[in-house]
């Protein structure tokens, strides 16, 4: 489990009730943890043969600053001498999205993102020895440092903004500082978590560094009640401009306020909300690629074993005379009859054919193929 594996030597339930949003954290590991991941020699690579083409894709910078020469080809993508002569002089590489260039990064995002549900990026970080990126600052993101190789000192401070979201980011005043609550020199293997909104910095000693920051964007109480009130939308009532000169107000739209404000409620439901935001999280978002693009279709048969396709996230819509699947990059609506079979196969990672439940034998061989054309489910043997 991928989770599992970034905040070990916690359990994910620990972390969750005990530091998520509440305090940065160190979780140790051993010095080759992240080494599967990315290396420093990976990165001749990745810029010669799948390199960022746009601005915000890389950075150069130095204490904030970035850097100023013209270190971009026309097509947008670096120029492998420059980028080794910022680094000469201090400048901290990075690759923003990083998981879109390099497998490895983004299987591990989809993987984790797939437990939480919550989005998940992953940005790469290689600052020289003696060297600092950024000031002190704050993310509007929850943030998992993994130190891939060498070590970099950390200082994390309280928080400026509790739990900003993501229009609340703001720059910080050297002189107003919150107070210092952990400083660590982050080495391979470890990881640190830093909660959004917690100020913080780091600078390199001896040694280079590279780290790989996955960074969760969470989904609010805020954003749910945002989808619930799409509701409203079919409501033609709500959908009827607001009166002449209305930033005044008036006794007339006070009464009018009051009775859409008495008609919300019902509108208000936690499976419709959650459903617009999968609409938005999961099937408006493009599946992890499949291992082999031109494989060829398998024929499901009663006998198969069917296994989650890594990354993928799921969520069952159930509703009179109806059930349906959402998942990353589509959605399919049946029965209500597959509804059970649904929650089964949304419960498990690996399944037999055979054991969806309330289907006949061939209603389970037609389920199952559609969930393998769909990308969801992979046939993983056969007996």
């Amino acid at each position: 489990m991928s989770l599992a594996r970034l905040l070990h030597p916690l359990a994910p339930s620990v972390f969750f009730e005990g530091a998520w949003e509440r305090k940065p954290l160190v979780l140790p590991g051993p010095s080759e943890r992240w080494s599967g991941l990315f290396s420093s020699r990976d990165l001749g690579r990745l810029l010669a043969y799948q390199p960022p083409r746009a601005i915000e894709g890389m950075m150069l910078v130095k204490e904030g600053r970035h850097w100023d020469e013209n270190w971009l080809k026309p097509d947008g993508s670096p120029r492998l001498e420059q980028v080794q002569a910022g680094w000469r002089e201090g400048y901290t590489i990075i690759i923003n999205k990083v998981g879109q260039f390099w497998e490895p990064v983004g299987r591990f995002c989809a993987a984790v993102e797939e437990e939480l549900h919550h989005p998940v990026g992953g940005n790469l970080y290689m600052t020289p020895s003696g060297a600092q990126g950024f000031k002190a600052h704050f993310d509007i993101m929850d943030a998992f440092v993994l130190q891939v190789e060498g070590s970099k000192v950390w200082q994390v401070r309280g928080p400026q903004l509790r739990l900003p979201l993501p229009d609340e980011h703001a720059a910080t005043s050297p002189e107003s500082l919150p107070p210092v609550i952990l400083e660590h020199e982050l080495k391979s293997g470890e990881v640190l978590y830093i909660p959004r909104g917690f100020v913080h910095e780091a600078r390199t000693a001896r040694t280079h560094s590279v780290h790989l920051t996955l960074g969760l964007q969470a989904v609010t109480w805020s954003d749910l009640f945002t989808a619930a009130l799409t509701a409203a939308r079919q409501d033609e009532r709500f959908r009827k401009g607001l009166p002449l000169r209305f930033l005044e107000g008036s006794a007339m739209m006070e009464q009018t306020f009051r009775e859409l404000l008495a008609e919300l409620p019902r509108y208000l439901e936690l499976g419709p909300a959650l459903t617009q935001l999968a609409e938005r999280l999961v099937v408006q978002k493009p599946p992890p690629p499949a291992e082999d693009l031109l494989e060829g279709s398998v024929e499901v048969e009663a006998s198969a074993v069917l296994a989650r396709r890594p990354g993928v996230v799921l969520r069952v819509m159930e509703g009179p005379g109806y059930a349906g699947l959402q998942y990353s990059g589509g959605k399919f609506m049946g029965p209500a009859k597959i509804g059970p079979a649904l929650r089964h196969v949304a419960r498990n990672s690996v399944l037999p054919v055979r054991s969806l439940p309330g289907l006949s034998e061939k209603e389970q061989l037609v389920l199952a193929g559609r969930l393998v054309r769909s990308g969801v489910l992979a046939v993983r043997e056969a007996s």
